[in-house]
């Protein structure tokens, strides 16, 4: 069996996505106090991203592969 890097594994695929919704929380926070809403808006889109991975990955990505 090989054996699989952490980035390519499940929990770190998570782990990755957790630390951009961290990332996206800090910008939308700076988007706040200097209120540039283009800066809420990337925070924003940073933080869907990262929240639809999963589901994308399992119901879509890995269905894909399997055929």
């Amino acid at each position: 069996m090989e054996k699989k890097s952490f980035l390519k594994s499940k929990e770190g695929g998570l782990t990755v996505a957790f630390v951009v919704i961290l990332i996206a929380f800090v910008l939308i926070l700076a988007g706040l106090k200097m209120q540039g809403d283009g800066m809420c808006a990337a925070g924003f889109v940073l933080m869907a991203a990262a929240m639809l991975y999963s589901p994308l990955k399992v119901y879509v990505l890995d269905r894909i592969k399997k055929r």
